[in-house]
């Protein structure tokens, strides 16, 4: 009977060896950590609250950083079509700056060439006057009797640059020379 006995102690099943391996010794453990959490004067259900509202708050962190960056992609869209619309404003100024370079460029080759043509038109006006002054000094060197009636004859413009440009004992003398109504005319366009 002893051998039915030892037969009758069956072996723990898979169940009690559970029950004794890992739920006893979790209460225990339980136990001991909520005894020594009252020595220590902790609320340990007040700290599984706070663990539980720190994940709804990272939860709420989560979604405000997504809104975040939502905004934060929209402003860089904006920023770039900002940053096109300068690009294309400055590409524009930059044409515009060489035309008005081009317009410079060509505005100092115009002043070049008045300038040469200045040159030209003193140097024809010098020459004029040294023409003008040859004649005025081979009127100077005639006799006041010859001088008179080639100037009777000139264009009445001509006539007083030349008697205005002689020295006045010279004038003197080519005016008496003339009929007295030439000689007054002339010396009323003088005295204009």
């Amino acid at each position: 009977m002893e051998h039915t006995k030892a037969s009758e102690i069956k072996a723990p099943s898979t169940l009690q060896r559970l029950f004794y391996w890992v739920i006893i010794p979790l209460l225990f453990t339980t136990a001991v950590l909520l005894i020594i959490a009252h020595l220590l004067n902790v609320n340990v259900f007040e700290k599984a609250k706070e663990w539980t509202s720190g994940t709804a708050q990272s939860t709420n962190e989560k979604v405000l950083n997504e809104k975040d960056e939502k905004e934060n992609a929209k402003q860089m869209v904006e920023l770039k079509a900002q940053i096109q619309e300068k690009e294309a404003q400055i590409a524009q100024l930059q044409g515009q700056i060489e035309d008005s370079k081009n317009e410079k460029s060509k505005l100092v080759i115009e002043q070049d060439r008045l300038i040469a043509e200045i040159d030209k038109l003193e140097k024809g006006k010098t020459e004029t006057q040294k023409e003008f002054s040859s004649i005025v000094s081979t009127f100077e060197k005639m006799t006041p009797k010859a001088a008179a009636p080639v100037i009777i004859n000139m264009s009445d413009s001509e006539a007083i640059k030349i008697l205005a440009s002689l020295k006045p004992e010279t004038l003197a003398k080519v005016l008496e020379k003339m009929p007295a109504k030439d000689a007054a005319r002339y010396t009323v366009l003088l005295a204009k």
